[in-house]
């Protein structure tokens, strides 16, 4: 059993090593001038916060990462507030309402989630296009406004809520609507409150949509101006502005996701916030 327990352990460690060191290292170079990132060294032997000045002033390639962070802030709190006010009432809809074809418009909802994503893109290009949006926040913005793992996660607890909260409601003169807004609403705050940090990080990180509908470093997010910063193939590329880039826009989503795992964690079980 010791032993069992040793080598589980020991492969637990090694997996954790096979995570961790990447970031570590991606930390401790971004401190580091530009000449140790090409001497072998495993640690910096000499440090600056040099690269973070050039991030928040003038990162190169006419990109701004404190305008490409704005961007992303931009367009994360509309999604997110899009996505709570379509989702919750499509997955009450799909949960709790009985209406003809309920069952099929939700598979059909769910294919799209089934679907590679690179299959929309020259659709939703086209659609952006023709209305005038692409190289705008708005055109990031529209196609991310309602997601279906959120109506997937909202509809699976709506289902676990007892009827006879419902039923006890409508006996007292509830409608339809005070149902939804005063009952299951309030009921739903953890898994609602999941799909939201979830939206968030997935705005924030979306990088294949962004870098189609976008051409300016002006109007870029975070994910594709550091890109478009690591491309640079001139001999001037500082790769330690680069990292000190990555970090710099990842420690928003970073502290999100420590402040928020508790309300992950809760909200993706079916029956939580129901007593």
């Amino acid at each position: 059993m010791r032993r069992k327990q040793t080598l589980r352990w020991t492969a637990l460690l090694v997996i954790s090593l096979l995570w961790i060191l990447p970031v570590a290292s991606l930390i401790l170079f971004s401190f580091a001038p530009p000449a140790e990132v090409l001497s072998g060294g495993i640690i910096p032997s000499d440090w600056t916060f040099g690269n973070y000045e050039k991030v928040v002033t003038d990162a190169g390639r006419g990109v701004s990462i404190p305008q490409a962070m704005w961007n992303s802030t931009v367009i994360m709190l509309v999604q997110v507030i899009g996505v709570l006010l379509l989702d919750v009432p499509a997955a009450y809809a799909f949960a709790r309402l009985r209406f003809w074809g309920r069952d099929l418009f939700f598979f059909a909802t769910l294919l799209t989630l089934m679907m590679p994503g690179i299959l929309e893109i020259i659709s939703l290009y086209e659609m952006m296009s023709g209305m005038g949006l692409v190289d705008t926040r708005m055109g990031v913005i529209l196609p991310g406004l309602a997601r279906v793992i959120g109506i997937f996660i909202l509809r699976q607890f709506f289902r676990q809520v007892p009827k006879e909260l419902e039923e006890a409601a409508r006996m007292d003169g509830a409608t339809n609507f005070q149902v939804f807004l005063r009952i299951m609403v309030p009921l739903a705050a953890p898994a609602i409150t999941t799909v939201a940090i979830i939206t968030a990080l997935y705005s924030w990180n979306n990088f294949l949509w962004p870098l189609v509908i976008t051409n300016t470093p002006g109007s870029m997010t975070v994910p594709v101006a550091v890109s478009y910063l690591s491309a640079d193939t001139s001999a001037v590329l500082n790769y330690t502005v680069i990292l000190a880039a990555a970090f710099f826009t990842s420690l928003p989503m970073i502290i999100l996701f420590l402040f928020g795992q508790r309300w992950i964690v809760q909200g993706m079980r079916p029956t939580s916030g129901i007593k």
